[in-house]
């Protein structure tokens, strides 16, 4: 069990990695619960693909590098770091940002059930005077 729910939150990063929202949803559990970096939940797959493609949008080139993973059971929790860069007004803002962070994952029967975020949330904001 524990190597089959390293593997699905593994995968949920890579498709994260690729911004490939056909395979997130493939991964997603229709009840699917994501809890943001300031304990915000949302639920639902659908809800989630529309934030998904939202964030890729305005995160260009979002990645997630995973340097540990830990599993208990159906709960992984990963490791590492996260960065991007910025979309202000439809342009890419030069620089990049890069965040330490660390995931919750449950997952059941082969899909991500909840998703959680732990990070500092000050990258989210561009640097003053970029973009448009």
């Amino acid at each position: 069990m524990q190597d089959s729910a390293v593997s699905v939150a593994r995968a949920f990063v890579a498709a994260i990695n690729a911004a490939d929202l056909g395979t997130l949803r493939a991964l997603m559990s229709e009840d699917h619960t994501f809890v943001d970096a300031k304990g915000h939940a949302f639920s639902g797959a659908e809800t989630m693909i529309q934030s998904w493609r939202h964030f890729f949008h305005a995160y260009p080139e979002y990645w997630i590098r995973i340097e540990q993973s830990i599993a208990d059971g159906n709960r992984v929790a990963l490791f590492g770091t996260a960065g991007g860069q910025w979309r202000v007004d439809e342009h890419i803002v030069t620089g990049t940002w890069h965040v330490p962070a660390a995931w919750l994952a449950k997952i059941e029967s082969g899909k991500v059930k909840r998703w959680s975020v732990f990070c500092d949330t000050t990258w989210a904001t561009p640097p003053k005077g970029e973009g448009g």
